[in-house]
């Protein structure tokens, strides 16, 4: 979404329109749900989604005609039966889409106010999977804060979509960041020792997310370890340890996957209160 209010700017200050197609009701099994949106410029270039297919082209096509009148409204879709274009949609259910016609800031901000604030997530540990991880997160437009004890693992040359990179002390990661209970923590860095010593400094935090890599016989040594320094059973059983959704994979890039999906779903749940 912040990616949106962005483009939503550039295009403001470049003296150009943009219109943002928003569903305000899904039902059935819409392919997107309710918030969903999707920019388009006066050069039909899109940014965002509201489903994909036929019924997004059909949006972008009364986008471009709402760039030519100004005029912006609000229409039902039955994604059941055959639309406007002549498509007919196969996934069932039915949306409503606001389409908003934007000429001023002050329009975009009272449709998107400053834009939602991403998520941050603090990564302890520059290596190899770190470095996997950092782009995909930030394309899934999570902030991203690379923090290492090594400075050359703690670099913008080694992390380029990082949104910062810190090096630190692992022993007092406080002297270097403040993490709040809305934030996502995953900590792998190059030794268990390490691991298990910013482990505990974060529990403390109350972050939204917490993992750790490692085997399950690391996981059992550490939790032993977090209990025996006043760690709640509670609060450990929250970190999610080993980290990442098992994707039978053993690769960086796959263990990076598989970790970007836990934190999309843990995201979705928060946003919807699960």
């Amino acid at each position: 979404m912040e990616q949106i209010m962005d483009e939503v700017k550039k295009a403001l200050l470049h003296g150009s329109n943009a219109v943002v197609c928003t569903i305000i009701q899904s039902r059935g099994s819409a392919p997107r749900k309710a918030g969903s949106r999707m920019l388009v410029d006066q050069e039909g270039r899109t940014w965002g989604s509201v489903g994909g297919g036929a019924l997004e082209q059909l949006c972008i096509e009364k986008a471009l005609a709402i760039h030519r009148t100004g005029k912006g409204y609000t229409q039902d879709f039955d994604l059941a039966s055959t639309l406007e274009n002549g498509v007919s949609m196969i996934c069932g259910g039915d949306v409503t889409i606001e389409f908003s016609f934007l000429d001023s800031l002050d329009s975009a901000a009272a449709l998107l106010g400053d834009g939602e604030k991403p998520v941050t997530v603090y990564i302890f540990g520059g290596g190899h999977v770190g470095t996997e991880l950092v782009p995909v997160l930030e394309h899934l437009d999570f902030r991203v804060v690379v923090l290492d004890d090594r400075e050359e693992f703690a670099s913008e040359k080694r992390h380029p979509k990082a949104y910062r990179c810190i090096h630190c002390n692992y022993s007092d990661i406080a002297a270097s960041v403040r993490i709040e209970p809305e934030d996502y923590v995953a900590i792998m860095t190059h030794g268990h020792l390490n691991d298990r010593e910013i482990l505990l400094q974060v529990v403390r935090t109350g972050a939204s997310y917490i993992g750790c890599i490692g085997s399950r016989k690391k996981v059992d040594s550490t939790m032993r370890y977090l209990l025996e320094n006043g760690v709640s059973e509670e609060d450990a059983h929250k970190i999610f340890m080993p980290i990442g959704i098992d994707l039978l994979g053993d690769t960086p890039q796959e263990i990076a996957i598989s970790i970007a999906a836990q934190m999309i779903r843990h995201r979705v749940l928060e946003t919807q209160n699960l």
